[in-house]
C-alpha cells in the first residue's frame, strides 16, 4: 500500500492550494509519461479523466478499506497515482504502477500487457469492475446495492428492457411485472396466456451506454430533412433512437413479428458515460459527429422510460472526453475550479479555454475521434462509507473460499460491438 506511505509524507513547502485535502488539484498541470514502447496512451486517458471526475475522486479519497491484491491491486495503484497528483510538483508523472496492476490482474486473458496497446474503452469499464472487486468482493456485479461501492452508486446505469409486439397476438399477452399498454403487450416480464411464451425480466447494469455513430448523424440527416433544428437539449433524444434505431427482436411466441426493445432505467446514476461506436479508424464523419456533441445531457431524454424520481428532471453536464486518432488516445477534462477545457496527450498538458467550441475545433483539426463521453451531476457526492470496509484484507484470505463467495476472477467487460468501432483489436 504505497499510496498510504505517501500520503503520510509532510506536505513540505507546498502552498496552501496544494494541501491535503484541498479540492483544487494538480491535475491541469501534471500529465502522465508514455516512454517508447510503453504505448500507455489508452491507459493514461483513462485515469486523467477518472482523476478530474469529482464524484469519483471524492469517492475514492473517502475510501481506504478494500481487499488488496498487492502488486495486482488497481485500488492501492489509483489511490498512489491520484495522491501524487495532489502533492506532486512535476510536470508529468510515470504511470507505471497502475500500468503493471492492470497487467497483472488481466495476465491470464493476456488484455492490458505491458507495452502492448489496448483499448480505452475496455481498460475504462474493466478498472470500474475491478474497484467493484477491491471495494465488495462478495457482491455479484449485477446485483450490487453495497453504499460504498463506486462503480455502481455512481456509474452503472440499472436498466431492464421492455418489448412492444406489433402483431395482433398482443391481445394474447399479459404482464406479469409490469403494465398493459392498451392491445400492445409491455415487458418486464410477459407471458402469452395462448402458447405460453415468456420473455427474461432481469434487470441488468451498463457502465457504459455505447451509441453508432452511423446511427447518430443518420438520426441528425432525418431530424433536418424534417426542417428540425438539432437543439443540444434533444441530444439524449437522438442518442437514444441512435441507440434503438434496429433494436428488434422476434416475438417469444415466434408469431413471426419484430418487436421493438425499449430500455427502462431504474436508478439514477450521478455519472454517465457514453461510447461512441466507429465503423472505421479514419472515419469522415469525425466533424458530424463533433458538432452533433451537446455539453449537457437530460437523462430522461436517454431512455424509454425512467422510475426513479430523482432521474425525471435530471441533467448532467459533460465533463470528460477520451478521443482516439491514428493508435493514440488523448482526453479533454473540465477542471471545475477554473471552468476551464483542458488537454491531455500523455506527458503534454495544455489549457483550452472556457469554451466547448475550442475542444470542437481542436477534434476537427487533428482529427480526434471522441470514444468515452462523461456527464456528471454538478451538485453530485462521494460515496457513503457507512457499509464499507474497514481495514485492508488481503486477497490471500479470501482465496479459500472465493468459489462460494462468487469473488474469484471478475469478467472482463468486452462490449460486443467492439470490433465495430475499429479500436478493439490492437494487442
Amino acid at each position: 500500500m504505497a499510496w498510504v506511505k505517501f500520503l503520510r509524507k509532510p506536505s513540505g513547502n507546498l502552498g496552501k492550494a496544494y494541501q491535503a485535502g484541498s479540492l483544487l488539484s494538480l491535475a491541469p498541470t501534471v500529465g502522465l509519461l508514455n516512454e517508447p514502447g510503453q504505448n500507455s496512451c489508452f491507459l493514461n486517458s483513462a485515469v486523467q479523466v477518472l482523476w478530474q471526475l469529482d464524484i469519483f475522486r471524492r469517492s475514492l479519497r473517502a475510501l481506504t478499506g478494500h481487499i488488496c491484491q498487492g502488486d495486482a491491486c488497481i485500488f492501492c495503484a489509483l489511490k498512489t497515482i491520484f495522491a501524487q497528483f495532489q502533492h506532486s510538483r512535476e510536470k508529468a508523472l510515470p504511470s507505471d504502477n497502475i500500468r503493471h496492476a492492470l497487467a497483472e490482474s488481466f495476465k491470464d486473458e493476456q488484455r492490458f500487457q505491458l507495452g502492448l496497446m489496448d483499448d480505452a474503452a475496455e481498460c475504462f469499464e474493466n478498472i470500474l469492475a475491478r474497484i467493484h472487486f477491491h471495494l465488495v468482493p462478495n457482491r455479484d456485479a449485477d446485483m450490487c446495492t453495497s453504499k460504498s461501492c463506486v462503480t455502481h452508486q455512481k456509474f452503472a446505469m440499472t436498466l431492464y428492457e421492455q418489448v412492444r409486439c406489433l402483431g395482433c397476438l398482443c391481445r394474447h399477452w399479459t404482464a406479469v411485472s409490469g403494465a398493459m399498454d392498451s392491445a400492445a403487450c409491455v415487458l418486464p416480464q410477459c407471458v402469452c396466456r395462448s402458447c405460453g411464451a415468456s420473455s427474461d425480466p432481469l434487470p441488468f447494469t451498463e457502465l457504459v451506454r455505447y451509441i453508432s455513430t452511423t446511427a447518430l448523424c443518420n438520426e441528425v440527416e432525418r431530424m433536418m430533412e424534417r426542417h428540425e433544428r438539432v437543439k443540444p437539449e434533444m441530444f439524449a433524444e437522438l442518442l437514444q433512437a441512435a441507440n434503438t434505431a434496429d433494436d428488434y427482436r422476434k416475438c417469444p411466441s415466434n408469431c413471426g413479428q419484430k418487436i421493438k426493445i425499449r430500455r427502462v432505467l431504474m436508478n439514477c446514476p450521478e455519472i454517465v458515460t457514453i461510447g461512441l461506436v466507429w465503423d472505421s479508424e479514419h472515419s469522415d464523419l469525425t466533424e458530424d459527429v463533433v458538432r452533433s456533441l451537446a455539453t449537457h445531457l437530460y437523462l430522461p431524454g436517454l431512455f424509454y422510460r425512467v422510475t426513479d424520481e430523482n432521474a425525471t428532471d435530471s441533467e448532467l453536464h459533460l465533463v470528460g472526453m477520451i478521443c482516439y486518432t491514428s493508435r493514440h488516445y488523448c482526453a479533454f477534462a473540465f477542471h471545475t475550479k477554473s471552468s476551464k477545457w483542458v488537454f491531455f496527450d500523455d506527458a503534454h498538458v495544455k489549457e483550452m479555454g472556457t469554451r466547448w467550441k475550442d475542444v470542437v475545433s481542436k477534434c476537427i483539426r487533428c482529427h480526434l475521434q471522441p470514444l468515452l463521453l462523461f456527464y456528471a451531476n454538478p451538485d453530485g457526492t462521494a460515496v457513503s462509507t457507512e457499509d464499507a470496509l474497514r481495514q485492508v484484507v488481503h486477497w490471500s484470505h479470501y482465496r479459500s473460499g472465493e468459489e462460494n463467495m462468487g469473488c474469484g476472477k471478475p469478467i472482463i467487460y468486452k462490449p460486443d460491438n467492439s470490433k465495430e468501432n475499429g479500436f478493439g483489436g490492437q494487442t
